[in-house]
């Protein structure tokens, strides 16, 4: 059997069932994109009188990579397997330039631990501590994170603010031995590092325009940017704004080790500039045929229009379309960063043999397993 997976279908009749569904389901995209679309015009009329379109000038490209992480547990009969990597992928250089580094970097972690419903947040924390590690420590002048600036923190807060006292320990253990303050420290606030989060429901352009033209726009930000924008052309950089960003904290357990290590102090110290709002938004539409991308970028950036354009014209000249709608190194760290199942399965079947060989009677134990679960 080519694939061990191959029977797991949905059944003919549901499947059929679901199918004649479809007719609704346009229905419901049309009533909810039409909108929108209608009001092109008017939107990017509106746009244009309140200074929001801006046109990225000629620059030449520098040094890029992007980073990206992934976890999985895998709960066997007697114990969870937990695993997080984390990779840093490099971007197209000029001819005839010398690579900042000379292999894609990596870094990962991997426990066995008796069965524990925190695991998964020991899994979370430990890929967001390698990641923020290469992202800090890489070399180039353009760094993405595959993701937004909130999402570290609460990866973070999700082992740090565990009740099971050894994923809490492990968690912040690792974050002391891999540096996780320093890695934070400039993720907070150096310029060079920057976000793309790929999904993006956030709405305050659809209804900053929406209420200068008096029509209700039900769609987000992402939508009506590739609507009103032409290639070459951005939004003008808008501070974030809202509770998640004002309310961003990492909390432990009173009296825990996260604590009383100090550890918790300096980190909330260091997201202090995202807690106060030292952040922009903006989206950037690289050419007319691809999607409009979102972008949070740092003070130094989005008031100086040619660093900006350094940083447009580095992430235009890693976007290969059509098939790879992002900056190539970011859609190739995802990818590997996502395989983290099959190293998972990998070291398992190892870690099987081994124990064949050395202590028959464990071994079921191991390759049993309810489901590998991971992202």
């Amino acid at each position: 059997m080519s694939d061990s997976n191959e029977y797991a279908r949905l059944p003919a009749d549901l499947l059929a069932e679901l199918l004649t569904s479809a007719p609704r389901v346009a229905q419901q995209v049309s009533s909810l994109l039409t909108p929108a679309l209608e009001q092109r015009s008017a939107l990017r009329d509106a746009a244009s009188r309140h200074g929001l379109i801006c046109t990225s000038e000629p620059a030449k490209a520098t040094t890029l990579c992007a980073a990206d992480g992934g976890f999985a547990v895998e709960r066997t009969i007697a114990v969870d397997i937990v695993m997080a990597v984390a990779v840093g992928v490099e971007g197209f250089g000029e001819p005839g330039v010398t690579s900042p580094w000379n292999t894609n970097q990596y870094s990962s972690f991997h426990e066995v631990a008796l069965h524990d419903i925190d695991n998964e947040r020991l899994a979370r924390a430990a890929m967001m501590t390698h990641e923020l590690a290469i992202l800090a420590d890489a070399p180039h002048q353009v760094r993405i994170y595959d993701g937004s600036h909130l999402t570290p923190i609460i990866q973070l807060n999700s082992g740090y603010s565990s009740r099971s006292p050894k994923v809490h320990e492990m968690s912040v253990n690792m974050g002391i031995e891999r540096g996780v303050v320093e890695s934070l420290t400039a993720f907070a606030a150096n310029p060079q590092i920057i976000s793309m989060p790929k999904y993006d429901s956030s709405a305050d352009i659809a209804r900053l325009l929406g209420q200068a033209i008096g029509v209700t726009i039900p769609g987000d930000d992402k939508y009506v940017t590739s609507l009103i924008l032409r290639g070459g052309e951005y939004t003008r950089p808008m501070r974030v704004s809202g509770a998640q960003w004002a309310q961003l904290h990492l909390t432990s357990i009173a009296r825990s080790l996260g604590e009383t290590s100090g550890l918790l102090g300096e980190l909330d110290h260091a997201i202090d500039p995202l807690r106060r709002c030292q952040l922009f938004f903006m989206y950037w539409r690289p050419d007319d045929a691809a999607p409009t991308y979102r972008l949070e970028i740092k003070p130094e950036l989005a008031h100086s229009p040619e660093s900006l354009a350094v940083v447009l014209a580095s992430l235009a000249h890693q976007i290969t379309g059509p098939f790879v709608r992002e900056p190539y190194p970011q859609y190739l760290a995802d990818v590997m960063a996502k395989s983290v199942g099959l190293g998972l399965s990998a070291l398992k079947a190892a870690a099987h043999l081994s124990l064949t060989r050395s202590q028959p009677e464990l071994a079921p134990q191991l390759v049993q397993s309810y489901r590998t679960e991971g992202k």
